[in-house]
């Protein structure tokens, strides 16, 4: 790992660095977990662009199959766990896109959206359990500590059944 990781440069009280720092320290993190390294190599691979915009919260949008957002209040930062695990949901998302799963045409029955959606939607979840529980079992992330972030961010039940799956095999 480089000499400054994303807790370096993400300090409150401190100027944000510039958005790509933040964002290649992100993929780098990631890239030191087995399902993290597939988004990095994803990213790579089909030149997703990652860009960082200002919002009231914390946000991550994918209005194109090859251009992801993840937005922030800029005056009070996320830390450095929630940006990356909100990184690997929104690339989650992108992966679903160029894999064919797309949400449905806006005509479609509405049963059709509420399948499809909660289908990416707990996909991307589980996915986001597993790359935080594989970077939160590396000595070298343990001050990021990425299951409590996802507690935070609401996953408590998504987290309690993925933890619950990996202990019982």
């Amino acid at each position: 790992m480089a000499s400054k990781d994303l807790n370096d440069v993400l300090l409150p009280g401190r100027p944000l660095p510039a958005d790509s720092l933040m964002i290649a320290k992100a993929l780098e993190i990631l890239s030191a977990s087995p399902h993290g390294q597939q988004l990095v190599n994803f990213v790579e691979k089909k030149n997703i662009v990652i860009k960082i915009v200002r919002t009231p919260k914390a946000v991550s949008y994918l209005p194109e199959k090859k251009l992801v957002y993840i937005g922030f209040n800029r005056n009070n930062a996320i830390s450095p766990s929630c940006f990356i695990l909100m990184l690997a949901g929104i690339l989650r998302e992108a992966q679903q896109e160029a894999a064919g799963i797309e949400h449905p045409d806006l005509h479609a029955p509405l049963e059709k959206h509420k399948e499809i959606s909660m289908a990416k939607h707990e996909d991307k979840v589980w996915y986001i359990c597993t790359v935080a529980t594989e970077l939160n079992d590396q000595r070298a992330f343990t001050e990021y500590k990425f299951l409590d972030e996802l507690r935070k961010m609401g996953h408590n039940e998504a987290l309690d059944l993925y933890l619950l799956q990996e202990r019982n095999g």
